[in-house]
């Protein structure tokens, strides 16, 4: 007994201090690795999810004790009261009946009263319990692993929200980019165009047009800028902290292709994180049955117990045959002590038509559980084939915007060349710088969508490390 109450105590040293994090703050550049180990470390629900287990560990030690180390009782009391007594029965009614105790008086009732003790400590073990404690077990088994496997699903779906909010701010801060060469390419060429309607050398409407191309570049770079400073603010938000003055590690997004992860799986595999948790969730429902059905079942006590009374009601009678009364203090004071020994049980036989309907409706639950994961499993195969697909797309698109991009930047050369020369108006160079700026973010966007379409394959396969090796 001794050594199993230390074992507790360990255990609950281990589970406290597993409670104790630290949060990690987020530094001046970030990679897209430490943003996943920063995620962990600091957002608010995958805390929650690892002090689940915790809890579910306290529980089920607190439900395994229940059968090992026995139900010890004490009570005393000390009461002011009349001992009034007919012959009869009386059903107790859960407590609510207070029973007298002592012999009927031959002279008739009395409103004399007197003081009266009682103590009793009472020992209690379950020596049989007919599979009840074998079932307790497997369900206090089953809600720690449902515990785990919650906590796994959320530290993994949340990290998928880290990676993917990660891949767009690098797109969006690359677009920050793109148009603040556009803007200052723009602003260049308003100077050169300023100077040659200054001198007369161009028509002032080729001025004004310039001013609006320099305005429309600003109002791109503004928009741009919100939009990626918007995405940061929601990295930084799953990442556990309210400061996005952060530095993102993109160079590899923008440069080179991951590979793919492979075909699409007909069958997906039990390790998939989310297909875990609710195969564990099932696990848990049918181990919860298990301890409906035993829980009609009897318990055997072995149970000892001592106790004492004292009244002030002596023993001795007067000469009419009368108890007498001492309405003293002394009463209180132990004159009869008694114990007991022995095996006890009761069967509430009728529970059986309960139990049994409420194991057929957790039959029911767990069907609704075995729908919810066929349910995810399709969910997650549409999921890889879309991405699948879209990788196969994207993979395209990104070997064609290479081409659209050199062809853009030859066609703004030669209208620059043009419109030097006097040969084109402002119009037509117009028209080839819009064109570079969009041919520079669909090259961008192209690149990012083929890291996207690969790790949201590897996501729905449940597999990120695969995606995360070929990010150095």
């Amino acid at each position: 007994m001794f050594k199993q109450l230390i074992k507790y105590f360990f255990l609950f040293i281990i589970f406290a201090k597993s409670t104790v994090s630290f949060a990690l703050p987020i530094p001046k550049k970030i990679y897209l690795s430490d943003a996943l180990e920063i995620a962990i470390q600091n957002y608010p629900s995958v805390k929650a999810r690892m002090a689940e287990i915790d809890a579910a560990s306290f529980e089920a030690a607190a439900r395994n004790l229940n059968y090992t180390l026995p139900t010890v009782s004490f009570q005393a009391q000390g009461l002011f009261a009349t001992s009034n007594q007919i012959r009869g029965t009386f059903y107790p009614n859960e407590g609510t009946a207070i029973p007298t105790s002592g012999g009927i008086k031959v002279n008739g009732y009395t409103s004399d009263a007197v003081f009266s003790s009682f103590s009793t400590l009472l020992v209690s073990y379950k020596v049989a319990n007919f599979g009840k404690k074998k079932a307790e077990e497997q369900f206090s088994a089953a809600s720690i692993e449902q515990a785990k496997f919650q906590a796994s699903r959320e530290l993994y779906e949340h990290k998928v929200k880290v990676v993917d909010a990660y891949l767009l701010t690098v797109v969006f801060e690359e677009a920050i980019k793109i148009q603040q060469k556009n803007l200052e390419r723009t602003e260049a060429f308003y100077q050169a165009i300023f100077a040659n309607t200054s001198a007369g050398l161009r028509p002032g409407v080729d001025s004004s047009l310039a001013a609006a191309e320099v305005s429309k570049a600003k109002l791109l770079l503004f928009e741009s800028q919100r939009i990626a400073k918007q995405q940061k603010n929601k990295l930084a938000e799953l990442l556990g902290g309210i400061n996005s003055d952060f530095e993102l590690a993109s160079d590899q997004f923008n440069t080179s292709y991951p590979e793919s992860t492979g075909s699409v799986d007909k069958q997906l595999s039990l390790t998939h994180p989310i297909l875990q948790y609710f195969q564990k969730r099932m696990d848990f429902s049918i181990a919860k049955t298990l301890v409906i059905q035993k829980s009609y079942l009897p318990t055997i006590y072995a149970r000892g117990a001592g106790w004492a009374r004292g009244s002030g009601i002596t023993d001795r009678t007067d000469p009419d045959g009368n108890f007498v009364y001492n309405s003293s203090l002394t009463g209180l004071g132990f004159r009869a002590y008694d114990y007991m020994i022995g095996f006890t049980t009761l069967w509430n036989i009728s529970d059986v038509f309960r139990t049994k309907q409420e194991t057929k409706a957790q039959q029911s639950i767990t069907k609704i559980y075995q729908a919810n994961f066929n349910e995810v499993e399709l969910q997650l195969k549409g999921q890889e084939e879309n991405a699948d697909l879209q990788y196969k797309t994207s993979i395209e698109i990104a070997h064609q915007t290479p081409i659209q991009l050199k062809a853009a930047q030859e066609a703004y050369n030669q209208a620059t060349a043009r419109y030097q020369s006097g040969l084109s108006n402002i119009i037509e160079l117009t028209q080839a710088t819009n064109i570079l700026n969009r041919a520079e973010i669909d090259q961008v966007v192209a690149n990012n969508n083929v890291w996207r379409a690969v790790f949201l394959k590897s996501a729905s396969k449940g597999d990120l490390a695969t995606f995360l090796q070929q990010i150095k």
